[in-house]
């Protein structure tokens, strides 16, 4: 009668386990990718600030591939 019991009980549990598994992986795979995704982000912003500055750099000076040129007013 135990035996039974335990049987029903794990009957109504496996659909709730089921879905718990879904969900997890659901929650893990969204949480991964946008681990990946907002670093990739974060680094594309990175590089993008960096070579703006450059730019501005070889802009407000008057050297261009390492030659002196004059300025002009």
């Amino acid at each position: 009668m135990l035996f039974w019991f335990a049987l029903v009980g794990l009957w109504k549990l496996i659909p709730w386990l089921i879905l718990a598994v879904i969900v997890t992986s659901i929650i893990s795979l969204f949480l991964d990718h946008f681990v990946w995704v907002a670093i990739i982000v974060g680094a594309l912003a990175f590089f993008y600030v960096v070579g703006s500055r450059e730019e501005k750099k070889e802009q407000s000076s008057g050297i261009i591939d390492g030659e002196f040129e004059e300025i002009k007013k």
